[in-house]
């Protein structure tokens, strides 16, 4: 049975890294020992959907706070002064069957 990443453990791994961690260049994070890369594209969805807002506005938001991120399928979302939190999973974007 394959052990899933919750959107909580992807929180807590982003919450230790140092700002000057270079796997905040790498496209992707470790977490629980699994690689979870990056959907750029999800990303900006959950910025969307949080922000109430079309998604080229949530595009440029991203680009210039990346402050949503959905890697391996969960979310999580940055708050100042408090880290990065689990998204819902109800904001997510479902993926294309």
């Amino acid at each position: 049975m394959q052990h899933l990443v919750t959107a909580q453990d992807l929180a807590d791994a982003l919450n230790k890294l140092r700002v000057t961690d270079p796997m905040w260049e790498e496209g992707g994070f470790r977490v629980m020992g699994r690689w979870l890369e990056i959907d750029p594209d999800a990303s900006d969805e959950l910025a969307a959907r949080m922000l109430r807002c079309d998604i080229d506005v949530a595009r440029r938001r991203n680009d210039a706070e990346a402050r949503w991120l959905v890697a391996g399928g969960v979310g999580v979302f940055f708050v100042e002064g408090r880290g990065w939190r689990p998204a819902s999973a109800k904001l997510l974007p479902h993926p294309a069957m």
